[in-house]
């Protein structure tokens, strides 16, 4: 008779398929990103927002989208639209769609910034068998877990489907007073113009911390520092880090004299002018006041593993 813990695997293999993959897996890209571009539909022609947008909130699962100026056209409390995620080649399949209903609109200086509700998702990265099964296993592991933040399952399968699209990831450096931190940072986005808007957990000291400092520094990753980033994510906890404990050497931001990694492939100097509580998470808006390139190569970018489970199974994987 097999053991019990074979049996499970044997099991698992055959209701989850064979490829084993984590929830997020590491790329290394170069920035802005050319793999997945996203659309924007229901506003007459498709339009193209693969850099103008960004998850502003994870419950009330909510996507922002950055738009220029009033002349845009005006959007109802009910309108709907939907986003779909396709590859960046000759054939552009889709790979997940996401639908949206519009809720608030923020001016953004000469821009705005439209907060879309998800409804749902498509998800076109497994077979559908297969896409289920990991749904219902990862259904399974939050109820054993007791997550953080408590979604429904279809703001965890639209989660997911919007980790198709490679997201870069970035140390953020803030200081009030005595008081700094350094952490790392994936839910952001370029929102037109010289404006950027990231999300924070509202329950997390470092949320607090940014509030009251009013002014940031985000650091481009290489890949080869993915480890690091995945190391201070226990800095979201703290609102003070000690620096003289990390194992890297910083220099000053140019324009505000934030202490950034040495290493850093680009640093971005952000002004934030405006805040908004969404539910689990807290918005930022900013303007950016200083951007600069440090060095040139492959940046660090985290993906769903469905989406790497896609490259792997079209042979795009390096």
């Amino acid at each position: 008779m097999e053991p019990p813990s074979l049996a499970r695997k044997v099991l698992k293999r055959i209701l989850l398929g064979p490829s084993e993959f984590p929830q997020q897996c590491a790329l290394g890209l170069r920035d802005p990103q050319s793999e997945v571009s996203v659309w924007l539909h229901g506003l007459g022609s498709p339009r193209d927002v693969t850099h103008s947008h960004m998850m502003a909130c994870a419950a009330p699962l909510t996507i922002g989208i950055g738009f220029h100026g009033p002349g845009e056209p005006a959007l109802g409390e009910g309108a709907r639209l939907s986003l779909s995620f396709r590859e960046q080649d000759e054939r552009a399949q889709c790979l997940v769609k996401i639908y949206l209903q519009h809720s608030k609109t923020l001016p953004v200086g000469n821009h705005e910034l439209y907060l879309f509700k998800v409804l749902s998702c498509r998800n076109h990265c497994l077979p559908k068998i297969r896409l289920w099964t990991r749904y219902l296993y990862y259904a399974h592991r939050r109820w054993r877990q007791t997550p953080e933040v408590q979604m429904t399952a279809r703001e965890v399968h639209s989660m997911i489907a919007f980790f198709v699209c490679p997201r870069p990831v970035v140390l953020v450096s803030v200081t009030d007073g005595r008081v700094s931190n350094i952490f790392p940072m994936n839910l952001m986005g370029p929102i037109g113009g010289n404006y950027f808007s990231f999300a924070l957990n509202s329950t997390r000291p470092v949320t607090s911390l940014v509030e009251r400092a009013g002014r940031v520094a985000l650091s481009s990753l290489p890949m080869e520092y993915t480890s690091l980033a995945y190391e201070l994510a226990k800095n979201h906890k703290r609102e003070h880090a000690d620096w003289n404990l990390l194992p890297f050497s910083t220099r000053l931001s140019t324009r505000l004299g934030l202490p950034v990694p040495e290493f850093s492939l680009r640093v971005r100097e952000l002004q934030i002018e405006a805040t908004r509580k969404m539910g689990s998470h807290t918005l930022f808006v900013a303007r950016i006041i200083q951007d600069e390139s440090w060095a040139d190569g492959l940046q660090f970018f985290t993906v769903h593993g469905f989406y790497q489970a896609w490259r792997q199974r079209t042979k795009r994987s390096r």
